[in-house]
């Protein structure tokens, strides 16, 4: 289940990271920034406008810095890089069903040997579940059902996102945090973004949110790395591990 966590994780990550509305309760839109003469707009009520504001700017300015580098290094995703993440996902998928089927007969045995109700309640709550899931696959093989797979573009952007990051933490090092999908270069992320400010025309309209913007810059990881080197090998490149858990 981690790597499916990881996955899902990664996808959030990204889609925040790109988000140009800062709040659900929009208020009049106003101009914040200027960046190489484009405006940049932000919709956001008082009590948010300040904070909100300045994290939505930084996800621009990240992204475009991002979009950038990616470039400049030649860190596009490769068709054979996409394959190959399809190729895992797709092994990924067969050994969760074969874990989960293993499961499924572990439950059947534990259920006609117990005797005591409370676990039988929560073993046969497991096992609906876990019947429900194989009945759902049983109806994609035969067409059914739809196979959700993740969209190409999609998968693009996973594997230049762990590009990016051994990449960035080469050329800037700097503190390394943690998320759901594993280490990622914090540290490197905030100096290209610093980088970007410096070599662009970013001109800041409203004080605290330019103030705001660079407090979130600086701030640390929520959760830091403190190993030895950091390992920014993506997941479709390590074994699958095992995740059958008898009890």
């Amino acid at each position: 289940m981690s790597d499916l966590i990881a996955r899902f994780a990664l996808v959030v990550g990204l889609a925040a990271a790109v988000a140009l509305n800062c709040s659900p309760a929009l208020a009049q839109s106003a101009v914040i920034a200027r960046i190489d003469g484009r405006e940049v707009h932000c919709s956001a009520s008082d009590e948010q406008r300040h904070q909100g504001c300045a994290e939505m700017l930084l996800g621009v300015a990240r992204a475009n810095a991002e979009e950038e580098f990616i470039v400049r290094h030649g860190l596009r995703a490769t068709e054979a890089e996409v394959a190959e993440l399809v190729a895992y996902n797709r092994a990924f998928e067969v050994h969760d069903r074969n874990q989960r089927a293993r499961k499924l007969d572990d439950l059947e045995t534990r259920l006609a040997a117990s005797t005591d109700a409370t676990e039988r309640d929560r073993l046969a709550r497991f096992r609906t579940v876990l019947i429900r899931l194989a009945r759902y696959e049983a109806d994609v093989d035969a067409g059914l059902e739809e196979r959700v797979v993740a969209p190409a573009e999609t998968l693009r952007r996973w594997i230049e996102t762990f590009k990016l990051n051994a990449a960035l933490y080469r050329v800037y090092g700097g503190t390394v945090g943690l998320n759901a999908a594993g280490p990622y270069a914090h540290g490197a992320k905030a100096a290209l973004v610093a980088d970007y400010v410096a070599t662009h025309s970013v001109e800041f309209v409203d004080e605290e949110i330019a103030r705001r913007f660079h407090a979130i810059l600086a701030a640390p990881p929520r959760l830091t790395f403190t190993g030895g080197a950091p390992d920014f090998t993506p997941y479709w490149k390590r074994p699958i591990r095992a995740s059958y858990i008898a009890d």
